[in-house]
């Protein structure tokens, strides 16, 4: 809760507490609501508003249209919303410093300020500075507060101090990067709180939403969606800052282009700015009106329209864009590959703690609390180390739901939420140092951990994977997993039905039995911890796909977990992921066929065959298995062209691959995931007599083409990295 105060005469005092010293603040009288400061915990903040150089607006300056305050959610999971067409009108002043003007502004108070839906007419504004300039600019100490839109902006500005600023009450983003050149900027130290979308909050029940558009109603449609701190180019100093409400509390927006048409075509890609320094920031109580958007955002798309060069319009998307233009491709000074990198975040009473949607991030510490949907959820490629996962505080028994909606009702329905909810295709995520507390079934008040609590009838874990996607590849890797094993119930927490869980529609093959997950140490699954033994964790009901070793002591079944697992010592093995698709392609992993055979199906729901390891008797018939039933030797397999299993073929074995329609003329292997060096052998059934004349395998780059070779035997192809064999007794 967000709370005006007034402190009483001489009511600002230093304390010493156990040898540290803070500040004491008494009020003139007592505060509405409880706001936590909870030891090893985490604390709400205490911002000063009033400063003795005031520059604010007059009588006239609010807004005439301010009611209702909030409307009926024009989504379902949603009981209500911030409305629109409301708030609109404000009208107060502004400040500007512009083109080689330097300015310096210290200790000011700046209420009634700022132009809704006014271009640069805002609080504070650098505008167009020269870098010179801003090197020696800065605001610092200030107070904006009752703002009619954004606090502190920067627009085409280099090299400004921003620290140790309060923004209270701001409709629209409060600390503003406007345009996305802005570079090397510092904005460190500073408090944003009680962030008010602009005409109306954008709702969003999935990844997937609709577009905005600029208009009279809002200038920036990205402020349907208005955070505490907008950094539209991540080529800055993002430090130490506080972020209380907002739909995020910091936005991390897709910017293709820059947003200003006199910009536009200045060569600069925003999306792609490598990080400067992002790190010790915190945020909370925020990121209510998405069921997958985080706290911390990387995602939303603000651009204009591609094929018109005289677009006077710009488009918002609130979602993940799957479009190459709109995803977020990090590259360094000299246009190379880099990551976008976050440190030291600490999150709490969010729905989600952080979500990402760019290809390459690195999230190096982050601490998240009473998180009501998911810890993390990103997606693409990913390393998450020192993560702190605390699902429950003492805090959390405290806090009411914030409605009565599906998506308003999960913190305190411990049957709801995940701690870590993974992604399907195109994910490769690497796991390392990370500690889980107040995770288990006391945390969640469910039964029979709590006496009386409610049963377990959800589909959530600690860990949970959306059965209902697309194939994976190689996922998971993890390593320096800790739990605290008091707080979360004992080491068999890890054997418990809230470990390890499965969402989504059930009657789909490819995460069904193709998810998988690498615990390099054993520490995830407390398994042989100490050992060296790296522990691959497959589908239970993928049956022998996953079954590593039959040797006694090396393979146990987790049948415990909601989303059982067989864990198997990894060995000399390795894990391997290819597309492979039936020619001609649709799409970008379709397959024409597919679309001819049935006109109305839904390929990963249609089985294509099967999948088998030599030396297994398989049974490739049409019944073999079907999701979500176990499969036995023989694992289907659907028209979804991911193939990912557990592999090493130097010496022996083998990947069979059976296809119902029988093998395809044309069969096309791409997207390649695989150890360099390892030998993987693939067969597949040819029709009787088929003679080696009519074979042909060749590998092929955009550039080059090279035809392989027929072989001898089998082991001339294990040894060989060009050449393939004709069984024909066998017809493979």
């Amino acid at each position: 809760f967000n709370e005006e105060a007034v402190i009483a005469p001489g009511g600002v005092a230093c304390v010493t507490v156990d040898g540290r010293q803070y500040g004491k603040v008494k009020l003139t009288s007592p505060l509405q609501h409880y706001h936590h400061a909870g030891e090893s915990e985490y604390q709400c903040e205490v911002g000063l508003l009033s400063r003795n150089i005031v520059i604010q607006g007059n009588d006239r300056s609010d807004p005439t249209d301010d009611s209702p305050l909030e409307c009926d959610a024009t989504a379902n999971g949603w009981s209500t919303m911030p409305c629109p067409d409301t708030f609109l009108t404000g009208f107060g002043g502004h400040t500007i410093v512009v083109g080689r003007a330097e300015g310096r502004l210290r200790g000011v108070e700046f209420r009634k300020m700022g132009m809704t839906n006014v271009m640069g007419r805002y609080p504070v504004h650098f505008h167009h500075q020269v870098p010179e300039a801003g090197a020696v600019s800065a605001v610092t100490d200030c107070s904006v507060h009752g703002s009619y839109f954004r606090a502190i902006t920067l627009h085409d500005a280099f090299d400004v101090t921003v620290q140790r600023n309060t923004a209270y009450d701001i409709s629209g983003h409060a600390y503003y990067l406007e345009s996305g050149v802005e570079e090397r900027n510092r904005v460190e130290y500073n408090l944003a709180a009680f962030v008010h979308p602009i005409n109306g909050a954008q709702l969003m029940a999935s990844n997937v939403v609709g577009n905005k558009f600029q208009s009279d109603t809002i200038l920036v449609p990205a402020d349907h969606t208005a955070s505490g701190f907008y950094i539209s180019n991540v080529h800055n100093y993002v430090v130490g800052n506080a972020a209380s409400g907002g739909w995020s509390g910091i936005q991390f927006p897709v910017l293709p282009q820059p947003a200003d048409k006199t910009l536009r075509f200045n060569g600069v890609v925003p999306k792609d700015r490598p990080s400067l320094l992002i790190t010790g920031n915190s945020i909370h109580s925020s990121s209510w009106f998405a069921a997958n958007s985080g706290a911390m955002y990387e995602g939303g798309s603000l651009y204009w329209d591609e094929g018109d060069v005289e677009s006077q319009t710009l488009i918002y998307n609130a979602g993940r864009v799957s479009s190459s233009r709109l995803t977020r491709y990090t590259k360094d000074e000299n246009g190379n590959d880099d990551w976008f990198r976050v440190y030291n975040t600490t999150v709490w009473l969010v729905n989600i703690g952080a979500t990402g949607w760019g290809k390459r991030a690195e999230i190096n510490g982050l601490e998240v609390s009473d998180f009501q949907n998911r810890a993390v959820f990103v997606l693409f490629t990913v390393w998450m180390n020192s993560i702190v996962i605390n699902c429950r505080t003492s805090n959390a028994p405290l806090v009411p739901d914030p409605g009565n909606g599906s998506n308003e009702g999960l913190l305190n329905d411990g049957r709801k939420w995940s701690g870590f909810f993974t992604y399907d295709h195109l994910m490769n995520h690497i796991l390392t140092n990370w500690r889980v507390s107040n995770c288990g079934g006391v945390a969640r008040g469910l039964d029979p951990w709590v006496e009386g609590g409610a049963a377990d009838t959800g589909d959530a874990g600690l860990v949970t994977i959306p059965v209902n996607g697309l194939a994976p590849e190689v996922q998971l890797i993890s390593k320096g997993m800790q739990f605290d094993w008091p707080s979360v119930g004992g080491q068999d927490f890890v054997k418990e039905s809230i470990f390890f869980a499965a969402s989504g529609s059930n009657d789909i093959y490819s995460m069904q039995y193709q998810s998988n997950w690498e615990d390099a140490d054993g520490s995830w699954t407390n398994r042989k911890v100490n050992t060296g033994i790296s522990t691959v964790m497959g589908p239970a009901r993928a049956g022998a796909w996953w079954h590593l070793d039959f040797r006694p002591g090396k393979c146990e079944n987790r049948n415990g977990w909601k989303f059982p697992q067989q864990l198997c010592d990894k060995d000399e093995r390795k894990l391997a992921s290819m597309f492979t698709v039936v020619m001609p392609q649709s799409g970008q992993q379709g397959s024409a066929v597919f679309g001819t055979i049935y006109p109305n199906g839904n390929a990963r729901k249609t089985r294509q065959g099967s999948m088998t390891h030599f030396g297994l008797l398989g049974d490739s018939s049409l019944t073999t298995c079907t999701p979500p039933a176990t499969c036995g030797d023989t694992t289907s397999r659907s028209w979804d062209p991911d193939l990912t299993g557990p592999f090493n073929h130097a010496q022996y074995g083998g990947w069979y691959l059976s296809f119902d329609e029988g093998t395809p003329v044309h069969l096309s292997i791409m997207k390649i995931q695989m150890e360099e060096g390892a030998t993987m052998i693939q067969a597949m059934s040819l029709p009787p007599g088929t003679p080696a004349g009519d074979i042909r395998i060749w590998a092929q780059s955009q550039s080059r083409a090279h035809s392989f070779i027929l072989a001898s035997s089998m082991d001339e192809v294990r040894n060989s990295v060009d050449k393939y064999f004709l069984d024909e007794s066998t017809n493979m």
